[in-house]
């Protein structure tokens, strides 16, 4: 097969730019989805903070959720305090009696019994019990829902990333460029999943999650775009000469 992707006929270089084009905006969409959902925005691309990220998978569902997604039902900000510090002190039935349940009576039971009527009620999601509330209080996403998004997140991303970088392998650019950006990808998407399990326990690998989401999301965009350019224009920088290198070394 030929190095060049120019070297194909049309149909079939029509077929991978659009692909290509797929790739780029279905990252492009998933990097705004991403943002929207933890930075709480309406509208625009927004870059998730690290503080998003600790809430996301270090600190108790329980806890992140008051912080975040069901902050506007929260009476008051001591609140959240109030129900961090019972946790982190060992989540007794005694001091939930006494401080907890009052709290998750006056902001989430409305909404979160199984009986409840509201236009929003998570009936499947009680926290009037004491039984039912410790399920939420454990530091992180649980090992099921981490086990769930880690093997689609892989298979996933995995399944189209293997098309991009065999695309892109097939390009005219240097082998090192291609090599590096294919090294790069593979490996920070591998980094930004062993980073969810490790974030459980050690709040300081998220920042690496967020270091590694971005180098696999512009390394995905980066091979898509450089592929989609080398099937119809000859990139300025190739001579014919830095072309042959690059070719023979692969050879």
């Amino acid at each position: 097969m030929s190095r060049s992707l120019r070297s194909l006929n049309t149909p079939n270089k029509i077929s991978i730019s659009f692909f290509l084009l797929s790739i780029i905006i279905g990252t492009i969409s998933a990097l705004i989805m991403l943002g929207l959902l933890l930075s709480e925005a309406d509208s625009g691309l927004n870059l998730p903070s690290v503080e998003k990220i600790k809430l996301k998978y270090h600190y108790p569902e329980l806890v992140a959720a008051m912080k975040t997604t069901m902050y506007e039902y929260v009476a008051d900000d001591a609140d959240i305090e109030v129900v961090a510090n019972w946790i982190s002190n060992g989540s007794s039935e005694e001091v939930f009696e006494q401080s907890i349940k009052p709290i998750m009576r006056r902001d989430c039971t409305s909404c979160h019994n199984p009986t409840s009527t509201m236009s929003d009620a998570m009936p499947g999601m009680p926290l009037t019990t004491y039984a039912e509330v410790t399920k939420h209080t454990k530091a992180g996403y649980s090992w099921v829902k981490m086990a769930k998004q880690a093997h689609v997140h892989l298979f996933g991303i995995g399944t189209f990333l293997i098309i991009v970088t065999t695309i892109f392998a097939f390009t005219s650019f240097p082998s090192w460029i291609r090599s590096t950006l294919i090294t790069i990808t593979w490996t920070a998407l591998l980094i930004d999943v062993l980073c969810w399990w490790i974030t459980k326990y050690y709040l300081i690998f998220a920042y690496l999650i967020v270091g590694a989401g971005s180098a696999m999301s512009g390394g995905i965009i980066a091979m898509a775009g450089l592929a989609l350019l080398d099937c119809w224009i000859v990139i300025p920088f190739l001579s014919k000469k830095t072309q042959a290198v690059a070719t023979d070394s692969d050879a």
